[in-house]
């Protein structure tokens, strides 16, 4: 749901989604916590696809990543409980946000989904080579991640860092938001550079059950994959070679104005 930018303050509201099983999710938000405090229609999406189409998507077989997780992942809870190893991660400021809505929404389960909190930040890349395998996951998630411009290039960079040939990238986003609208055609034209693109489903915010939504918004999912393309395969390695150029100082730079 983008990387944590918001403001805690001290009040906590909870939203629920009911499994097609029957069992009940639920994850605690800050209102007006701002983005990455609050979950947006777009992560209340994925969350519904993966229940609806976890024996198609063979969710029990998957080793997820979620890329900006925020401190109420409904989506990224929800691939807790039908994945066989799920990663929730943001920068660090969120971690333990992140780590007590695991808690929260999985207390008395049994078995323990196999969900963690883990730190991964967008903008730098450097820490990131350190702490992750490029293809460790075999599926990387993200919702509602398109909102900053400023965020556009290191969430790309991550992506090619992380991804190989056999990643699948499933991601939901909003084509507007209560007060704002992102240039979703300016980042879709920016990844077909590199990835292969299939829209997997479109729908309405309203009724997914978040608190966000926006009258007449909708929502796409789309599955990305790295492009076999020989040309695109060589744009994205001197991109990601373009990206780490610069080491410390400009992972530095990236830490203080990002």
């Amino acid at each position: 749901m983008g990387q944590a930018l918001g403001v805690k303050t001290q009040g906590t509201s909870m939203v629920s989604l009911q499994l097609k099983d029957g069992r009940l999710l639920q994850a605690r938000y800050i209102p007006d916590g701002g983005l990455g405090y609050t979950p947006w229609p777009g992560n209340f999406a994925m969350a519904r696809y993966l229940d609806t189409h976890k024996d198609e998507l063979k969710l029990s077989e998957r080793h997820v990543i979620e890329l900006g997780s925020g401190a109420c992942s409904v989506s990224g809870l929800m691939a807790g409980i039908h994945c066989k190893k799920v990663e929730l991660t943001d920068r660090l400021e969120v971690l333990e946000e992140i780590d007590a809505a695991i808690g929260f929404a999985f207390q008395g389960m049994s078995p323990m989904p196999n969900c963690s909190a883990k730190v991964l930040d967008w903008a730098d890349l450097e820490f990131t080579e350190t702490a992750f395998t490029p293809g460790k996951a075999d599926t990387l998630m993200m919702s509602d991640v398109v909102y900053f411009p400023m965020l556009k290039n290191p969430l790309v960079h991550t992506l090619l860092f992380l991804c190989n040939a056999n990643t699948e990238v499933l991601w939901a986003n909003c084509d507007r938001y209560p007060s704002y609208v992102p240039d979703m055609e300016d980042f879709l034209q920016l990844i077909r550079e590199f990835f292969d693109i299939s829209e997997l489903e479109e729908r309405p915010q309203q009724g997914l059950g978040g608190p966000n939504e926006v009258i007449g918004g909708r929502v796409c999912i789309r599955s990305l994959r790295l492009s076999s393309d020989p040309a695109k395969v060589a744009a994205a390695k001197e991109e990601l070679e373009m990206a780490k150029i610069g080491g410390p100082v400009e992972s530095c730079a990236k830490r203080c104005f990002f």
